[in-house]
């Protein structure tokens, strides 16, 4: 049976920790904060680690953590590992060159596999992954990375990395656009579902017109991407896009200043689409 090691139980981890349950895997993890745990208690073939360094002979160990601090942290005590890192941290370009030139100095077998999707694509294996890396080990980890969801190759960790980061700031400039719209939308006195389904027929149709304007439009949001990681990685999204020869951005720089907002008043605990309720708030004045 292959062994899996999560590391970092948080939304993303426990998901991705259920679905590799399902399929089969034996599977193990670790999370700073013990309550985690609960979530997981009735898979029968999940166990617990007491640090990430229990988890050394696992086949895989993926690397869903908060940030790029906490990686290059529990990255050394993954040395001696003889399976495969897979690292799915949302992190920018200089620290996915810190984490690859950390990961050779230890000796680690470590690929990059940015991750698009929530939590219910986590658990359903329904993720989309960037992949970078060496390609053999890529290779290796084919089963794995299928059994989370679609995964393309492209090349090196940092191309991964600006591939998400990109991605995901025209997906949070798409949920702005919708964010300013939906006070306008909601006072049309048709009913949200008719206004989607009828917005998603013409040229306005995309995912988040499908997947977030619902949930702008009946003020009921779902824990799926916060408004505080997705400022984060707009911010290191708009430094990839510069040194990459992209340097003028006023559109995209405006998105990552109105999430940044958002984030000051505390909005967008659970998803960016809350990012509503900053215009919301700003048209009563």
């Amino acid at each position: 049976m292959t062994r899996v090691s999560v590391i970092g139980l948080g939304r993303m981890g426990r998901g991705m920790a259920r679905r590799l349950s399902s399929r089969g895997y034996e599977v193990f993890g670790y999370d700073v904060m013990t309550s985690a745990y609960s979530y997981l208690k009735d898979l029968q073939n999940f166990k617990p680690l007491s640090s990430p360094a229990d988890a050394s002979e696992s086949d895989f160990v993926l690397l869903s953590l908060p940030g790029g601090s906490e990686l290059l942290a529990v990255l050394p005590q993954l040395k001696g590992l003889e399976g495969v890192a897979i690292n799915l941290t949302t992190i920018g370009l200089e620290e996915s060159r810190k984490a690859k030139s950390l990961a050779e100095d230890l000796g680690l077998k470590y690929i990059t596999a940015m991750m698009e999707g929530g939590p219910a694509n986590a658990e359903a294996g329904t993720l989309v992954l960037y992949v970078g890396g060496e390609r053999d080990l890529y290779e290796a980890s084919r089963q794995v990375l299928s059994d989370l969801g679609q995964h393309i190759y492209v090349g090196s960790d940092e191309s991964a990395v600006a591939l998400k980061l990109i991605s995901t700031l025209i997906l949070m400039a798409n949920t702005v656009v919708l964010a300013e719209a939906a006070s306008a939308l909601k006072n049309l006195g048709v009913p949200p579902d008719d206004i989607v389904k009828a917005l998603s027929m013409g040229g306005a149709d995309s995912a988040q017109l499908r997947s977030r304007l619902p949930l702008m439009l009946k003020g009921s949001y779902k824990e799926l991407f916060s408004i505080e990681l997705g400022s984060y990685a707009a911010e290191e999204a708009l430094k990839a896009l510069k040194e990459l020869g992209s340097t003028f951005t006023p559109v995209l720089a405006e998105v990552s200043e109105v999430l940044a907002a958002a984030k000051q008043r505390g909005l967008g605990k659970s998803d960016i689409s809350e990012v509503e309720e900053l215009y919301r708030l700003l048209s009563l004045k």
